[in-house]
């Protein structure tokens, strides 16, 4: 185990390939298969409700995302920081669709105005990431480009899953709590990663990263079908 510094990136040889970081990879893969797993269960739920829609892009977009991400680390040695970048982009849109879903159920006059300005943030993010891109060099701190994606993910969840997860919890579901816990479960991994806590070689703080982000996937799911039994409910 290693506290405030990084093992040796891991590096093997397949098929005439020198792929970096393999476990990094293999995260994103299984992240991938979950989400594809609860994008298929939201789909079969309702495929017409804005909120069951959009938590579905939601889970297609960021299991396609984190996948691109494993590859962009696999093949880091070829496409250097060129594999990070549509990853980062997407990343963006993820925060965005969550922020539809959860909006699509706020009963309020300012409804709208909330979804313009989830608009706003969108465009404003990517104008500001693209920026980022073009104006500096990030060969001596890639963490430079995740800074801006990683800002607006924290914006955008505590706002949609935190604040409209806790208005919700009390006036629609209580089961929307899993939405409060599936951010607040984040917060472990941020610590790993902003105190360079690696557990083992195969299982650094960025693998660790993923098991939470597994985990709160399915809290996240777990709010959504109990919702989802309401408006059964409702229509029966």
């Amino acid at each position: 185990m290693l506290v405030g510094k990084d093992f040796d990136k891991i590096e093997i040889s397949l098929f005439g390939f020198e792929l970096v970081e393999p476990n990094a990879f293999i995260g994103d893969s299984i992240i991938l298969i979950v989400a594809l797993l609860l994008a298929s269960k939201t789909k079969k739920i309702s495929n017409s409700s804005d909120f069951f829609k959009n938590w579905r892009y939601f889970y297609l977009l960021f299991g396609f995302d984190m996948f691109l991400g494993g590859i962009g680390h696999l093949m880091f040695k070829y496409w250097s920081f060129n594999g990070k970048y549509l990853p980062w982009i997407l990343g963006i849109f993820c925060v965005f669709f969550v922020e539809r879903a959860m909006l699509s159920l706020l009963k309020s006059s300012s409804k709208i105005i909330w979804k313009n300005l989830s608009v706003f943030k969108l465009i404003l993010a990517l104008i500001l990431e693209l920026g980022v891109f073009y104006a500096i060099d990030m060969s001596k701190d890639h963490s430079i480009g995740l800074r801006i994606p990683a800002i607006n993910s924290a914006i955008g969840f505590i706002f949609s899953l935190v604040v409209l997860g806790n208005k919700y919890r009390k006036e629609i579901d209580k089961n929307f709590i899993y939405m409060i816990y599936g951010v607040l479960l984040l917060i472990p991994s941020g610590l790993f990663i902003s105190f360079k806590i690696n557990i083992h070689p195969w299982f650094d703080k960025n693998d660790f990263g993923h098991l939470l982000l597994i985990v709160a996937m399915f809290l996240y799911f777990k709010s959504i079908k109990s919702y989802s039994k309401i408006v059964v409910n409702k229509q029966s």
